[in-house]
């Protein structure tokens, strides 16, 4: 299945990086998918993905709004170990953290913390004097959208060590917007890790609570995701949990390392693959239809914004495009942390999501996951 280009942008992109009133009382939201089930199926396709090549392991899932999230495991979680990946297994999703933390947003949208069009002076009054001018009217909508003229990465994502890390990111945000938009906000995409950042910042100022927070408080609990965390999974130094790797020349080399904790907002959760889909089945027509629970999880008026196209064929946090096995408009992201890669497309119509990653990151990784997901997507046929 070949790749678009801006999958290759989100790779690049990667590469380069190294009390709530928001009602949980009574039910949310039903997501509608049936219980985890493994599938051989998957299994063998991951095999012929990735046999022989410098990845030591992946895992994949074909979700259905209409029935089971089918899941399937290949490989090791850390090259040299015998240690088995497993479908429940935590993979790290890297930019594909992206459309949650677009969703975070429109949830405190729907609560009315929140505007689209909330600029970075009104939400961030003590950041904006710092940062050029250009940037101060730049909205919610332009970050999530990438079009508000950030450069793709801060300039130190590793800076300010010793802060808190909320206070980290605005001065983080303060010392890599010094230099004018690379075009007026609004106007030109560009895609921005930094950008996600801002955005994050700009929900943890009107909570005054941290991403991460509210991240497991305003999506990932409601949704019934148990699996997730921030960071390279697992405990250092253990196997209990699959590890990163790199590529050196045919070699996978492991590693427990991450994205800057700072860069949260643009790329560090991770999650079984199995509470992935859950995040993923919200962005089919299935789920929009039973969104007349109360409360419901989204507004009609959320759902419609996260989903409408901006510059590149972008929304918030999607690729949109158009494949005929998805009867029509198709969504895609894919992610890395420079150890991982981790790909996932949505067929809104159909109500299917088909979810590819990989413990390793490297040359021709990227190819590989896309072959994965070809072939889950023939399984399902």
């Amino acid at each position: 299945m070949p790749s678009t280009r801006l999958l290759s942008v989100f790779c690049a992109t990667a590469l380069a990086a190294f009390a709530c009133a928001i009602s949980t009382d009574g039910p949310q939201q039903a997501l509608p998918t049936g219980p985890e089930q493994r599938e051989p199926g998957i299994e063998a396709a991951l095999a012929e993905a990735f046999e022989g090549a410098p990845v030591p392991g992946a895992v994949g899932g074909i979700a259905r709004a209409d029935g089971s999230t089918q899941v399937g495991a290949w490989g090791l979680r850390k090259a040299g170990s015998d240690a088995p990946m497993t479908p429940g297994d935590p993979v790290h999703v890297g930019s594909d953290t992206k459309a949650m933390t677009a969703v975070l947003a429109a949830r405190q949208v729907d609560a009315g913390f929140l505007r689209w069009d909330s600029t970075l002076e009104e939400v961030l009054p003590s950041l904006a004097p710092r940062v050029h001018e250009g940037y101060r009217r730049a909205t919610l909508i332009q970050f999530l959208h990438h079009t508000s003229g950030a450069p793709a990465n801060a300039v130190d994502w590793r800076g300010f060590a010793p802060l808190p890390l909320r206070e980290r990111r605005l001065q983080i945000a303060a010392a890599s917007l010094q230099e004018s938009p690379a075009a007026a906000p609004g106007t030109g995409f560009l895609y921005s890790n930094l950008g996600y950042m801002v955005a994050g910042a700009m929900i943890e100022a009107v909570r005054d609570l941290t991403w991460e927070e509210l991240m497991v408080m305003d999506v990932f609990d409601p949704l019934g995701i148990k699996g997730a965390g921030f960071g390279a999974p697992g405990s250092p130094g253990e196997v209990d949990a699959p590890w990163g790797h790199t590529i050196h020349r045919t070699e996978p080399r492991p590693v427990q390392v991450d994205n800057d904790p700072a860069l949260g907002p643009a790329g560090t959760v991770h999650l079984p693959v199995a509470d992935w889909a859950r995040f993923a089945l919200l962005f089919t027509e299935a789920a929009a239809k039973e969104a007349g629970a109360a409360p419901p999880f989204l507004s009609p008026a959320s759902r419609q914004r996260l989903l409408e196209v901006g510059l590149e064929g972008y929304a918030c946090g999607w690729l949109v495009t158009e494949r005929s096995w998805a009867e029509g408009t198709a969504l895609t992201h894919s992610g890395s942390n420079t150890t991982w890669f981790a790909t996932v497309w949505i067929a809104p119509r159909t109500g299917r999501a088909y979810l590819v990653a990989a413990n390793a990151a490297g040359p021709g990784v990227p190819a590989m996951v896309d072959r994965a997901i070809g072939a889950l997507i023939a399984l399902d046929q």
